[in-house]
């Protein structure tokens, strides 16, 4: 009788390990999940509309953030890897005037300039000013 109330016991004490163990694994799971959430989160937050509006002094209305290409995707079409990434490409728009007095544009961060004509009733700042910011991608291979 004995030996069969330690067999009894033994049994029980696996079947605790064993679910605890489960327990274990499954709430390290959770919590791994919910750091990739986190960091994902993280990520869209500092690259948001809010912070381009900030850094380049602009309404938020004139940042516009294009969707990312899904080309690179593991499980895009064909599924695998496809040694590829997509990296953010900042552009923003300048205005300013030249010393002759002409409104001037820039597309690449003030290297180069050239006249354009603004819209009627438009008022061109004298220096160096961001009228717009645009992000894209640029697919780099890895």
């Amino acid at each position: 009788m004995a030996a069969d109330s330690d067999d009894l016991l033994k049994a029980i004490r696996e079947v605790k390990t064993a679910v605890e163990g489960k327990t274990t694994t499954a709430s390290a799971l959770v919590w791994v999940l919910l750091a990739g959430l986190v960091f994902s989160w993280l990520d869209s937050a500092w690259h948001s509309k809010l912070r381009y509006a900030i850094e380049y002094d602009v309404s938020s209305s004139k940042v516009t953030i294009d969707d990312v290409p899904h080309g690179c995707a593991f499980l895009a079409a064909p599924v695998g890897e496809k040694y590829c990434h997509h990296e953010r490409t900042i552009q923003a728009v300048y205005w300013a005037t030249s010393t002759a007095g002409n409104p001037i544009v820039s597309y690449d961060d003030g290297k180069t300039w050239s006249t354009f004509t603004p819209d009627a009733g438009v008022t061109v700042p004298k220096y160096k000013t961001a009228q717009s910011v645009n992000i894209s991608w640029e697919k780099k291979d890895d």
